[in-house]
């Protein structure tokens, strides 16, 4: 994906996801998207979505995950979704409103059914919405032109995006010795520039961004436990999540990645972006 794809914006207030882009794209094809019409028949006829024949879905830009590109939505979650909603019979609706900050709120909100862009599956999350079926396991990673691992970073200066997983973690840790980014360039730009010695992302997304833009010497070591930050202790899993109070949703979700899975749809998904097909089977359900 270029740079330019790239811009993400992590807003870190709900109140931004009104007025701006949103994308349409026919997992059917025109009208014929629409639940039960056209001759396509649904997986699942008992699926409630907040408009009749669409799937919302609120995202943002994060390749390889999610790669929003003039009127389309693809990545490995991107394609994965348009599979799913082919299953189901139903015109996908991608919102970009607010960045990747307004993504979960939007979902717990019910401005959208579901949310997109590598959403790991935590024990907090549990309370505020309905975590799918794993997609597929995402390890983090320390990203540095010097080599660190999650070992070696106290005294030095390090970076997250905002809305991170660990960032909470980390900043008690480091304090001010650890930066918090609105976006990807800005990140990226002053781990090029030396102004933080690493940064924090998930592994995937680092190896894939430096495949068009590498940074000299830099590596990309997957994290190992750290008492210091609780979310380095296991391997997190993706998930797409949906309103809690939604079951119908949640269930044909939850099979429809099964079937994908069975099918071997994931696995070529995942080999499309260069990843790994192994993460793939992730194993049982977990929570970070």
């Amino acid at each position: 994906m270029s740079r330019s794809r790239r811009t993400l914006v992590r807003a870190l207030s709900a109140g931004t996801a009104a007025g701006l882009l949103v994308l349409s794209l026919s997992a059917c094809g025109g009208s014929e998207a629409v639940s039960g019409s056209g001759g396509c028949t649904p997986a699942h006829k008992d699926l409630k979505t907040l408009t009749q024949g669409e799937l919302t879905v609120a995202s943002y830009d994060y390749a390889p995950a999610t790669i929003l590109s003039g009127d389309s939505v693809t990545g490995m979650e991107g394609d994965l979704i348009n599979e799913i909603a082919k299953l189901e019979c139903l015109k996908v609706t991608v919102s970009t409103s607010g960045g990747a900050g307004a993504v979960i709120p939007s979902v717990q909100s019910k401005r959208v059914d579901i949310g997109s862009g590598n959403w790991l599956r935590t024990k907090e999350r549990t309370k505020i919405v309905y975590m799918s079926t794993p997609l597929w396991s995402d390890p983090q990673a320390i990203v540095s032109t010097k080599g660190l691992t999650s070992d070696d970073l106290e005294g030095k200066t390090i970076g997250s995006v905002a809305g991170n997983l660990w960032n909470a973690s980390m900043q008690k840790w480091l304090g001010d010795k650890f930066k918090i980014y609105q976006d990807d360039e800005s990140i990226y730009g002053d781990l090029k520039a030396g102004r933080i010695d690493a940064l924090v992302a998930s592994s995937a997304s680092a190896t894939y961004r430096f495949k068009d833009a590498p940074i000299e010497g830099a590596t990309v070591v997957d994290v190992k436990p750290n008492a210091n930050v609780p979310q380095f202790a296991a391997v997190g899993q993706v998930m797409l999540p949906s309103a809690l109070d939604n079951d119908s949703l949640g269930k044909a979700l939850d099979e429809d990645i099964k079937k994908l899975r069975e099918n071997g749809t994931i696995k070529k998904v995942l080999e499309k972006y260069g990843i790994d097909p192994a993460v793939g089977d992730p194993g049982a359900p977990s929570e970070l």
